[in-house]
């Protein structure tokens, strides 16, 4: 290692085969570390490798970055990180620094840090201690760290890159190197070299400059391409913001009478939306009125209604009773007649039975008569009872079936005496309720009349209670034609006004359409304006020329300011008049001179110039007549302003041998037939049968 530089003390903690915290110290001289296979020799060396920056596991001999983290063993659990810190002494550093080998703090993310030359005889120039550290997670995550700050692997790097100690160089030789080294090429060796002497560094800064030279390098030239594209488009720009003034102007106009139309028809529609109010207000007015009025002959017809309807059930019941009356009296005059029938033969019987009793009584004295002579024939006799006893026999005999004959007879009288009794009665009974029925006929009689006399009433107030009901629903009727009317009218005015409400959407999402159109184009027209302002698009002469303002060497603009063309022709002649738009517009050709020699000194580029003073120009009178299906450029071309005839000369003397097409097709045709070029109104050039130029702005 070189002289001055000196590993002093090694630190390690979970690398490896070393879980626990580990410290070597290197004292001066030769430090040799001897062990059996398998101690962690190659360990300690793969340490002092992977602090000082080594980024390959393979290197480390390994398969991952994280195997150089202690993995843990049949009594040790791993550890979660692993952590190597070497003490560096007699680092070289600037006497401004910090003590740490660094002119400004590593710890800030984009410093530079700055360790000068090792030859410590050169004045301002010490040596300091450094700790050079570096940690690992098994989450992958990893740091280093200076002096107990934390920076970047770039910071270690250039620390070391001056002292010669590095991962590739020869600070650390391990087998087999010293044979590489002596076999080397020289290309390879010359690299050994650099390393030592502290060049490499430098190297790699020249070439991080070298590749950001050549950024700059490609962004100029893109910037370059990019001013060409803006240049080519500035003419249209121009003529853009043109459209866009006048877009404004006539957008102003435009909302101006925006704003009286929509105040006009929000005065008619606020007329015509009170009037409808008024006319529903009144129509709903009239059919409140019409509304309780029907109201009250519904209330009115009902109460008839159910009046008539208790009179038609009370006519019908004394219906229903006199009718069942005059059954019950026709069925009783049936009964009487028959009860009379049954009187009539009771009668008969009577007089028949009177007579059979009478004839009973006659035979019944005599018997009498003859028993009590017998009886005394018997006492008289009785002592020829025995001789008679047959005799008697046969009269007691007699006497007994006359007995029981009139003892029959007698009861057939008494029946027939109760029957003619209750006949009597029944009759009695009929005769009474007979007179009842025809009191009862009587009085149903009055009371049908007095129904038929309040049936009439009746009728009469139903006939009435029609008539009012009729007038009722015709003016219902009415009530409802206006009502219909009115709503009618109103649904009218709530259409028109939907109607209107939506044309105001509309008009108004209209407004606001035009309002963020007018401000992409205000912003649009603000762009065009400093393009405008600043010529973009312009040669370099001319933009040069015309921003500067000269008392002694005046200018009036380019010829683009005085030229107006059609939108579709603008590409046409753009074409055929080319640089002529950006000529400077001069009033003598001593002006012109001067500008050119003012440019010439400012090495500002080249430009074009129209002297417009007042002495002739003398043209050339061109054969070439344009064909009828063509258009002129002058004719396409308005020039205004006080240069307006000299430039349409120079005009004239550009394009008179340059004619416009409308379309390829026509231009194709025409192109060789004349020795006029034919331009399209895209812009392309043909010239005779074999020359075409075009293309589009990318």
């Amino acid at each position: 290692m070189q002289q001055g530089i000196q590993l002093h003390n090694l630190e390690i903690s979970g690398f490896k085969s070393f879980p626990d915290r580990s410290e070597l110290a290197f004292d001066q001289g030769v430090t040799a570390i001897v062990g059996p296979n398998g101690c962690g020799k190659s360990n300690l060396v793969d340490a002092i490798t992977w602090v000082l920056g080594e980024q390959s596991a393979k290197s480390l001999r390994g398969a991952r970055m994280e195997d150089v983290i202690f993995s843990g063993s049949d009594g040790r659990k791993p550890t979660s990180a692993a952590e190597v810190k070497l003490l560096l002494k007699g680092v070289v550093s600037a006497s401004n620094g910090n003590g740490n080998g660094h002119n400004v703090p590593v710890a800030v993310e984009h410093s530079d840090v700055s360790v000068v030359t090792q030859d410590t005889e050169l004045a301002g120039v010490g040596t300091r201690d450094v700790v050079v550290s570096r940690r690992l997670y098994r989450s992958g995550e990893s740091e280093y760290l200076i002096d107990g700050k934390v920076c970047r692997l770039r910071d270690v790097q250039d620390l070391l890159m001056d002292a010669g100690v590095g991962v590739k160089g020869y600070a650390v030789i391990e087998q087999g190197k010293i044979g590489q080294i002596l076999s080397a090429r020289a290309h390879d060796r010359r690299l050994l070299i650099e390393e030592a002497a502290g060049v490499t560094k430098y190297k790699s800064r020249r070439r991080a400059a070298e590749l950001k030279l050549d950024a700059a390098q490609q962004n100029l030239v893109r910037v370059e391409d990019i001013v060409y594209e803006v240049q080519k488009q500035r003419n249209a720009l121009k003529r853009q913001a043109a459209k866009a003034r006048r877009y404004r102007r006539l957008r102003d106009e435009l909302r101006k009478w925006e704003k009286v139309v929509f105040a006009h028809r929000y005065q008619l529609l606020g007329e015509t939306v009170e009037a409808a109010r008024l006319e529903l207000t009144e129509a709903r007015s009239r059919e409140q009125v019409a509304a309780d009025s029907l109201s009250q002959v519904e209330t009115r017809q009902e109460q008839l209604r159910i009046k008539l309807a208790e009179s038609e059930t009370k006519v019908t019941s004394d219906r229903d009773t006199v009718h069942a009356c005059d059954l019950d009296i026709k069925k009783r005059q049936q009964q009487i007649e028959f009860d009379k029938e049954q009187i009539s033969n009771l009668n008969v019987t009577l007089q028949e039975l009177r007579g059979e009793v009478s004839n009973l009584k006659l035979r019944q004295e005599p018997a009498r008569i003859d028993l009590s002579e017998r009886r005394k024939t018997v006492d008289l006799v009785r002592h020829e009872r025995d001789q008679v006893a047959q005799q008697l026999s046969d009269v007691e005999v007699e006497d007994l079936g006359i007995r029981q004959a009139v003892e029959v007879k007698e009861k057939d009288v008494e029946a027939c005496r109760s029957d003619v009794f209750s006949v009597i009665n029944t009759a009695t009974t009929l005769q009474h309720t007979l007179e009842h029925a025809t009191n009862a006929q009587t009085r149903l009689l009055d009371e049908l009349a007095k129904i038929d006399i309040e049936n009439q009433d009746v009728k009469s107030e139903t006939q009435q209670l029609s008539a009012t009901h009729q007038t009722t629903v015709e003016a219902r009727a009415l009530v409802q034609k206006d009502l219909g009317t009115v709503l009618e009218a109103y649904g009218k005015c709530q259409r028109e006004l939907s109607t209107l409400c939506e044309q105001h959407s509309v008009l108004l999402e209209k407004a606001n359409t035009s309002d963020r159109d007018i401000a992409t184009f205000a912003a649009r027209l603000q762009s065009l304006e400093e393009l405008s302002t600043a010529r973009t698009g312009y040669i370099d002469g001319a933009r040069f020329i015309l921003s500067q303002k000269s008392e002694t060497i005046p200018h009036f603009g380019s010829v683009a300011d005085y030229v107006n063309v059609a939108p579709e022709y603008e590409c046409a002649v753009e074409a055929c008049l080319g640089n002529l738009l950006q000529y400077v517009v001069v009033s003598r050709h001593v002006h012109a001179t001067e500008w050119l020699e003012y440019i010439r000194k400012e090495k500002a580029g080249r430009c074009g110039f129209l002297v417009v003073d007042d002495s002739p120009i003398k043209t050339e009178q061109s054969e070439n007549i344009t064909p009828a299906e063509l258009l002129s450029v002058e004719s396409v071309v308005t020039v205004e302003g006080p240069y307006a005839s000299a430039i349409r000369e120079a005009i004239r003397v550009v394009a008179g041998r340059v004619a416009i097409a409308k379309t390829p097709e026509q231009a194709i045709t025409v192109a060789g037939q004349t020795s006029q070029q034919i331009v399209t109104l895209s812009g392309d050039i043909f010239s005779g049968s074999r020359l075409v130029c075009g293309g589009g702005q990318t």
